[in-house]
């Protein structure tokens, strides 16, 4: 699995070349060259290279954010079919994984491994209304 490259290690107001951007991001400079021909935006009129720290950042989180898919109401993630499935019977457990957050988890449909789900304390009576939640864990069969 691909690692996410911390947009917020490089500097808005600095200049970069390809080799400083690879180390600042600790990426190949490969990677950097890349980026520039999918899209980051860098001075190529003469080399080296040079980008904006702000484009490096504006480039990443923009990619992060396509790569985003939020699921519906009635989902859970599955990781192992790799996207948003609906569990098993609409059954899930609930457990409290912080004072402010709680764990769903519930059979996924499809393949029947465990699929999961962080929801916030405030948005436990919505969830209810569509999950049948019980308190205890719920096993593959």
């Amino acid at each position: 699995m691909a690692k996410r490259v911390n947009p917020m290690a490089v500097k808005a107001n600095a200049t970069y070349d390809v080799l400083e951007a690879a180390r600042a991001l600790n990426v190949t400079p490969a990677t950097i060259r890349n980026w520039i021909k999918d899209g980051l935006e860098a001075m190529t009129s003469a080399k080296p290279y040079l980008i904006l720290g702000s484009a490096i950042r504006e480039y990443l989180q923009e990619r992060y954010a396509a790569a985003r898919r939020p699921l519906k109401d009635d989902e859970l993630f599955c990781p192992s079919c790799g996207k948003g499935r609906k569990p098993l019977n609409l059954l899930v457990s609930q457990s409290q994984i912080t004072i402010k957050t709680d764990l769903l988890k519930g059979i996924c449909q499809h393949c029947g491994c465990t699929a999961t789900r962080m929801i916030s304390h405030k948005q436990r009576l919505v969830f209810a209304t569509t999950f049948q939640i019980s308190k205890e864990p719920i096993s593959k069969a």
